[in-house]
């Protein structure tokens, strides 16, 4: 992969490749890397699907997050370094976000299957230090990518949903609104696709080979109307063309995603589960049963099994707080925050969604203030 930008022009490709590398030695200054090391590009650029934000009368800039990985032979980074790397270099890139995370090579070798894994062994490129640090990545196919990292692409976009909601409730910049909505909304329906696609073993890392096979899924799932909302968001994420939009308005982007993300994370959640959800207050429960992590999930079925007989009708929710923590605690909380949102949080809230999402938090009920409080906890670091 020559190429970092879509259909980029060579100078703007060969620009940004300058950038990036220059990115890349500083992070490795400051943190200290040896020759063992290395600073790995992924993510959009990393595919060479990377997406410009054009103006009139301005430089081309990333549209896209920058992401950056630091493979290295040290345990750990300093989280403080990390933070500040992470705020120049968004800056000296012109980036909205650069996330740069740290991974320690031992780690890598025969890790379990992941998209992550995936896409940084198929789709990234070394920017500095050793060029073969990532052969130590596992060769995954997509056939063996478990279904939960479906679940983890509705998680994580649903949080970035959930941080908009926050955002319309404060923003005063429209133009930023404007662009947080419309990346929210993309991401929310290519995670639809994309878990559509884990399904029917026909993931790609690759988003233009992504949208010819969401035509062939969605042809045999019935779900054509998805394909075409698909092929559209992603044209919009690797061009950042606002024309593809269904909407300008942040609220009705928002509650399109919304929407959709509630009906196709239940869909797959019942697939991924065996598992009805007809009310979003019973799935901390089925969390609890089928999570994220198979270790855990063994752990869990055997303590729920041990106290269910001890529960009253309906109590099994209550239960769900205590073997519940990180990324599974976010995700039986995330739809009783998100889709408790109706319009704005201000003016219409699901009620009993928000109660049952404080008594699981917080032991007790609670109405708008706590919705806001757990919402911003949760929500913390994801971004639109």
């Amino acid at each position: 992969m020559d190429e970092l930008v879509y259909r980029g022009s060579p100078g703007e490709q060969a620009r940004i490749l300058v950038a990036l590398r220059n990115a890349a030695r500083t992070a490795a200054e400051r943190l200290g890397l040896t020759g063992r090391d290395a600073v790995v590009l992924t993510g959009g650029f990393g595919r060479g699907e990377g997406a410009l934000w054009r103006q009139p009368g301005c430089q081309p800039r990333p549209f896209n997050d920058v992401d950056l990985l630091v493979v290295g032979s040290r345990p750990a980074a300093p989280e403080s370094v990390l933070a500040e790397l992470r705020r120049s270099l968004a800056a000296a890139l012109g980036a909205d976000f650069v996330d740069l995370g740290y991974v320690r090579q031992s780690s890598l070798a025969g890790a379990e299957p992941t998209v992550f894994l995936y896409e940084l062994k198929a789709a990234s490129r070394v920017l500095w230090g050793a060029e073969r640090v990532l052969d130590a990545v596992p060769a995954f196919a997509p056939s063996e990518l478990p279904l939960t990292e479906g679940t983890r692409f509705f998680l994580n976009r649903g949080l970035s949903l959930l941080s908009l909601s926050l955002l319309m409730e404060a923003a005063t910049d429209e133009a930023a609104l404007r662009k947080s909505a419309a990346a929210a909304w993309s991401k929310v329906v290519l995670a639809a696709g994309d878990s559509l696609l884990l399904e029917r073993k026909l993931y790609h890392w690759s988003y233009a080979t992504r949208m010819e096979r969401m035509d062939e899924a969605g042809a045999v799932s019935g779900a054509e109307g998805l394909a075409a909302t698909y092929r559209e968001a992603a044209l919009f994420k690797l061009t950042a063309d606002f024309e593809r939009l269904p909407s300008q308005d942040p609220l009705e982007l928002f509650k399109e995603a919304r929407s959709l993300h509630e009906k196709r994370f239940r869909l797959f959640e019942e697939g991924r589960t065996f598992t009805s959800i007809p009310d979003w207050r019973d799935y901390p429960a089925v969390v609890v049963r089928t999570g994220l992590i198979p270790a855990r999930r063994r752990l869990k079925e055997s303590l729920l099994t041990v106290a269910r007989n001890a529960l009253r009708r309906g109590e099994t929710a209550r239960f769900a707080r205590l073997p519940l923590v990180g990324e599974e605690r976010r995700l039986a909380l995330l739809p009783l925050l998100l889709y408790a949102v109706l319009g704005r949080p201000s003016r219409s809230l699901e009620a009993r969604y928000v109660e049952a999402a404080c008594r699981l938090e917080l032991g007790r009920g609670g109405g708008l203030d706590e919705w806001r409080r757990l919402a911003a906890r949760l929500s913390a670091g994801a971004h639109a």
